[in-house]
């Protein structure tokens, strides 16, 4: 049977350009070779259609046992159960619906030309940090908007690019990636960190002493950094794209692009739909959390900087940090590092200038002085991580120090106690 009433979504036969081919790596954009090949999602018929989209979304994932949380979560938080129950059932369910959302972006991605294609995976690659730091920012918790986007950019490139590391090194003696791409990658996050310096050096040289020169500077380089973004989009996507091809071994070619070759399930409109759904749910599990955070830390014994900037990032990018190790073992390591670094790069040169402007048009003082201990620790951090890459293999000595060190930041952030200013700020 076919799929023809008039009312029906309509399924149009896919063409699968460059786009299809094109992997997205959380902050990287890597354009592949074209393949062409029309395919009629609905050619089954549209019940058929509506089966096997709700089989891929729902149950091919291990990690969907986890959205059972959101009901219990939902059911928690209206029967007004304790706010550390709330905050957990939330934190477990956005983990698997964060993997969904990439996986249903990736799925929009194939229906698009390279370009749109290309920057729908850069764009909602971190969207679940830039939604959790929405509702922080609207509850005034501008101190949980910063750590928790600090977290992220710590547990991509310490935890995340450390365990792909270690766990790649178990199989393979030494592995190789473009240190070319690796020093590119590298530059921009030193790019972020010094924008982050100034401030801090406001601060500590006491020149500012109203917090307006620290909002001017902020606001102004974050501007600088978005137009830095596109710059290093258009890097990616047009000029230097083959610094970020995956390099493969000839024999083993025809059989990894068979497996790696992505199948279009859910058709232009079917992932609109659940994109839309997906982030509804994240939304709404987001505001749960945020509006829950304080009175949890009190509940766990907690610091809530400990919970924003570990705990958070570590469960809502476990889908990304499992990807990232099982690239490191299939030896694919320009994707681990897309995942880890090119998500770092992301959050740094586009969420955290784009929520400081948000919060300057909703008139809040949210500025790039994130603080001395945790700008310390983010420029220690990408100095480490640049070392570590600057040759262009690893090993599994490589990612044992890396994820040493994230428990190092771990411990650090567990005693650390914001400064008065900072509090009232």
């Amino acid at each position: 049977p076919t799929c023809r009433p008039s009312w029906r979504i309509v399924c149009p036969p896919l063409i699968l350009s460059s786009a299809a081919a094109m992997k997205s790596t959380n902050g990287d954009v890597v354009p592949a070779k074209p393949k062409k090949e029309e395919v009629d999602l609905c050619a089954d018929g549209f019940g058929v259609y509506v089966k096997r989209s709700v089989k891929a979304l729902l149950f091919e994932n291990s990690l969907n046992i986890m959205m059972l949380a959101m009901p219990l979560a939902i059911f928690a938080e209206f029967n007004e159960w304790s706010d550390g129950i709330v905050f957990g059932l939330s934190l477990l369910a956005i983990a698997p619906f964060a993997e969904r959302l990439s996986f249903v972006t990736e799925q929009l991605a194939l229906h698009t030309s390279q370009l749109l294609g290309g920057l729908l995976n850069a764009t909602f690659g971190n969207v679940t940090e830039l939604i959790v730091s929405f509702f922080a920012l609207k509850a005034g918790m501008l101190r949980i908007v910063q750590v928790s986007l600090l977290g992220s950019i710590l547990s991509n490139l310490l935890l995340v690019l450390g365990c792909a590391f270690f766990a790649g090194g178990q199989n393979f003696l030494d592995q190789k990636f473009n240190s070319s791409a690796s020093a590119v990658n590298i530059s921009m996050l030193v790019f972020f960190s010094s924008a982050l310096l100034y401030p801090a050096m406001f601060e500590l040289t006491h020149e500012d002493t109203t917090g307006q020169t620290t909002l001017m500077v902020s606001r102004c380089m974050s501007i600088l950094m978005l137009i830095t973004y596109l710059f290093y989009i258009f890097f990616q996507l047009f000029t230097h794209s083959h610094l970020y091809e995956e390099e493969k071994d000839d024999d083993n070619d025809d059989d990894e692009e068979d497996d790696d070759e992505e199948e279009p399930i859910l058709g232009v409109w079917g992932a609109i739909f659940w994109l839309a759904v997906i982030t509804v749910a994240i939304s709404l599990l987001s505001e749960y959390m945020v509006d829950s955070l304080e009175a949890a830390s009190e509940n766990w014994g907690v610091p809530d900087l400990f919970l924003g900037t570990i705990v958070i990032p570590i469960v809502g990018n476990a889908a990304e940090h499992a990807a990232a190790v099982i690239f490191g073992v299939k030896n694919k390591m320009e994707l681990a590092i897309g995942i880890a670094v090119g998500s770092s790069i992301q959050i740094a040169v586009f969420c955290v200038p784009f929520l400081i402007l948000v919060a300057w048009s909703a008139g809040s003082p949210l500025s790039l002085n994130f603080g001395g201990f945790e700008t310390g620790v983010l420029v220690s951090t990408i100095i480490f991580v640049g070392f570590v890459i600057q040759n262009g293999q690893s090993n599994w000595l490589m990612g044992q120090m890396l994820v040493t060190a994230y428990f190092v930041v771990a411990t650090g952030f567990f005693v650390h106690v914001d400064p008065a200013e900072m509090r009232r700020a």
